[in-house]
């Protein structure tokens, strides 16, 4: 243990004896570094974090009706030319932070220092966007920021409607030249049509292509007239083949005549007839409504009026039996009435006559529409040309000027859109503020760590001298140094008088350094309570 401890023993004395040196050094150094404290100005950071809101409730409701960039990229590129070098030009010219404003020198020397203190933090996930700025000015920190934050809030907004409305008068511009072409193609097509007024303007296809479609319309139109004359001519003659009247059975004769009647009267006949029409009507309906239904209600109080007249009729006759009319021819028990199945089919005839007549009409216009085309054999196909030239411009036209509408509404339902500032919302988070405390390292902590720095300095000092001059204090530290032998030791008596003058010494020495650690306390405390405070 005594063997590791030996060097330092033999090293403290040294140092001890070249304790003044240490102290004048530390004091040169004290003195040195506080003129570098005092010229050091603290730092104060000011900072701001804004919130864009991409995801509004209108972004969805206008998805297709306008043009919409991707906001997101638009925001964080506005937030990354936020540092543009004319934006930070007029920053530093607004806020007279160049030393002379009149010199380009300067100014350019101001902003590289802003490019360098400025950080701008991009948080694309979140949305977050964050500017800080570093100064030792806190007004001057916080006045820089609270333009970047209003630069990045009005800049975006500012751009898309400039761009906008840039891009409007360019549709604008279009639009107008479009119309200008469709106005004149349209005058063409008309000025073609009033000069060829037969011309029917089937520009889609060619001229003997459309020949062609006239012979075949003709061919169909001619076989669906062939087969209506064929359907007409079988419903003739099955109509042939059927008598135009029928006999039937009159229930009513025998009540009203009684068996030996001669015969009925041709009125009663006819209202019997009626009778038997509205009975199956009635039973028509009662299979469908109930009694009460109203035409249920109609159909009964008819028949029953029908009933009370066929009364009337038979007593009359009975009554007046020489002005009754004549019989029926069959008996006084049958009714000659209308055969149905004979008058379903002369509606049929009449019915296929109508067809007959249609398609034959169809197939003259058809033979007139062919030789009409034939006889335009040799100046047709050149006015196909140039209609058909005529209407690819106008359609090539039209299309363009639709197409050029209808971006001029979108450009200007996003324009309204804009103004309004709803697809992107923008939120200030933090507002900016400067930090009551100034950045590491702070005046006072450099205070301290010069006190430190400066003692630190003097104890090597003392050491180095101590190498230098070295002094022996033990006869085994001068012979291990110098490697002889050592033949004695003179033992030094202090008198009174030397130890009062080491004492002395030692005294001076500790007012020394307390003295160097007071002012730099008292130095550190005033530094503190006078410095500038942070807003």
């Amino acid at each position: 243990m005594n063997d590791l401890l030996r060097p330092l023993f033999n090293l403290l004395p040294g140092m001890w004896d070249r304790r003044w040196v240490g102290l004048l050094t530390a004091w040169v150094i004290m003195a040195l570094g506080g003129i570098g404290v005092a010229m050091f100005h603290e730092r104060y950071m000011a900072s701001a974090r804004v919130y864009v809101d991409t995801q509004t409730l209108l972004k969805p409701l206008m998805q297709g009706l306008t043009v919409q960039p991707n906001i997101d990229d638009q925001v964080a590129m506005v937030a990354r030319t936020l540092l543009a070098r004319p934006n930070l030009e007029r920053l530093v010219r607004e806020k007279h932070l160049a030393v002379d404003d009149g010199q380009p020198e300067s100014v350019n020397r101001t902003v590289d220092q802003l490019l360098k203190s400025i950080k701008l933090g991009i948080n694309a996930r979140e949305n977050l966007y964050s500017v800080s700025y570093v100064n030792s000015d806190p007004q001057v920190a916080l006045g820089v920021v609270k333009d970047l934050v209003n630069m990045f809030l009005t800049s975006g907004i500012g751009g898309k409607q400039q761009d906008t409305q840039q891009a409007l008068n360019f549709l604008d511009a279009q639009v107008a030249d479009y119309g200008r072409q469709l106005s004149a193609a349209e005058q063409k097509l008309k000025d073609f049509k009033t000069q060829h007024p037969g011309y029917s303007g089937a520009a889609n296809v060619d001229y003997y292509t459309r020949v062609n479609q006239a012979s075949d319309q003709l061919s169909q139109l001619q076989g669906q007239l062939s087969a209506a004359i064929a359907a007409r001519n079988a419903i003739s003659g099955q109509m042939r083949g059927e008598s135009p009247t029928i006999s039937v059975t009159s229930p009513y004769m025998a009540a009203a005549a009684g068996p030996a009647a001669p015969g009925v009267p041709a009125s009663v006949l006819d209202v019997d007839r009626r009778i038997q029409e509205q009975r199956a009507r009635l039973d028509d309906l009662l299979q469908r409504y109930t009694n009460d239904y109203p035409d249920v209600i109609s159909a009964r109080q008819t028949l029953a009026r029908l009933e009370a007249e066929r009364k009337s009729r038979l007593k009359a006759a009975a009554e007046h039996p020489a002005q009754a009319a004549e019989p029926a021819s069959i008996g006084a028990n049958t009714i000659s009435t209308a055969n149905p199945a004979y008058q379903q089919l002369r509606v049929q005839v009449a019915q296929a006559d109508a067809n007959v007549a249609s398609l034959q009409a169809q197939v003259g216009e058809a033979q007139a529409r062919l030789a009409e085309l034939r006889s335009q054999a040799n100046k047709m196909p050149a006015l196909d040309q140039q209609y058909a030239e005529l209407m690819r411009g106008y359609d090539v036209i039209r299309k363009s000027y639709d197409d050029l509408v209808a971006r001029r509404q979108s450009a200007g339902l996003t324009q309204s859109v804009d103004a309004s500032s709803q697809l992107a919302v923008f939120r200030v988070v933090d507002p900016p503020r400067v930090e009551q405390r100034p950045l590491f390292p702070s005046k006072p902590m450099l205070i301290a760590l010069l006190v430190f720095f400066a003692l630190a300095c003097g104890v090597a000092a003392s050491f180095i001298v101590s190498q230098i001059m070295p002094t022996y204090h033990s006869p085994r530290h001068l012979r291990e140094t110098i490697d002889r032998p050592v033949l004695g030791s003179i033992s030094l008596l202090n008198s009174p008088e030397i130890l009062s003058h080491d004492k002395r010494n030692n005294i001076n020495l500790a007012l020394g350094i307390a003295g160097l650690v007071l002012i730099g306390l008292l130095w550190a405390i005033w530094a503190h309570f006078t410095r500038q405070p942070g807003v």
